[in-house]
């Protein structure tokens, strides 16, 4: 495989900037749904934000499906302590439909349409989850440029988080530490995984694990509008949900890369190694 052209800051065919499974459904029904809107970002109207240079959602799938196909999945697992791979879920969907697959995607879907499913409203799609022998981990995966600071990171708005927190708490009382809704506001995200990596652990009867997959050149770098760095606020929620037998773990793509560039992973060696965000 040949680097990819990143010449252009939003490619035209997405696909373009996909080394495995470009014509997948999943991204397919992903372009349709999240792209470039009229008066948001002149000249990118109705292109999709996969072929954005700073995609995260490109590099998510790039990554995690080009290891299962590999049948390398136990990279990651191994490094989060979760056993030998099971099943793998990209945005609650399953890229290959084996059995354990098929378990896990309907046990999410059920999961999450307890809970977010009963609020109007796009449900919550977390961006990774990995069934292991040993654990299930929830992953969160953001990117941006890797010269400026992520402009979103976790955060939802106070009203959107109190009402789901309520649903969260009937069967998690005490998950977050305090009750203000605004107090866990920017790192919602983050609680939201959390929460689902440990109705998914009960379900699987295994170890859950909260992950954020972030981009480490800017894991230090501050976000003027809240004020903290993603660094500072992945502690705050590490302090702020105290649930017993989560475990809580960070882990940047640069550290992927360097496990993958001592593995047979040619093309997604390359991909990481060339890719502007990295």
């Amino acid at each position: 495989m040949k680097a990819l052209d990143w010449t252009d800051k939003v490619a035209l065919d997405f696909r373009s900037r996909i080394i495995v499974d470009p014509d997948s459904p999943i991204l397919a029904f992903k372009a349709n749904r999240d792209r470039y809107t009229r008066g948001t970002h002149p000249g990118y109207e109705g292109l999709p934000y996969l072929g954005s240079q700073d995609s995260e959602d490109a590099v998510t799938w790039n990554v995690f499906r080009s290891l299962q196909k590999a049948r390398r999945l136990d990279i990651v697992c191994n490094e989060l302590d979760i056993g030998q791979p099971r099943a793998m879920l990209l945005w609650t969907l399953a890229p290959e439909m084996g059995t354990a697959d098929a378990e896990l995607q309907y046990a999410v879907g059920s999961t999450i349409r307890r809970f977010d499913g009963v609020l109007r409203g796009q449900m919550t799609e977390p961006d990774v989850i990995l069934l292991g022998s040993a654990g299930i981990a929830v992953i969160e995966c953001k990117l941006s440029g890797r010269e400026q600071p992520p402009s979103h990171l976790w955060e939802g708005s106070p009203n959107s988080v109190q009402k789901r927190l309520a649903e969260y708490q009937k069967v998690e009382p005490g998950f977050v530490k305090g009750d203000a809704p605004h107090a866990v506001a920017q790192v919602y995200q983050l609680v939201r995984m959390a929460f689902y990596a440990l109705q998914l652990g009960k379900t699987f009867g295994c170890p859950p694990v909260a992950v954020s997959l972030a981009n480490e050149k800017n894991w230090h770098r501050q976000i003027r509008r809240l004020g903290e760095s993603p660094a500072q606020l992945w502690t705050f929620f590490a302090d702020v949900i105290e649930t017993p037998g989560l475990r809580k773990q960070e882990l940047g793509w640069q550290c992927l890369r360097e496990l993958i560039a001592e593995q047979p992973l040619d093309d997604l060696s390359l991909y990481l190694c060339t890719h502007p965000c990295l």
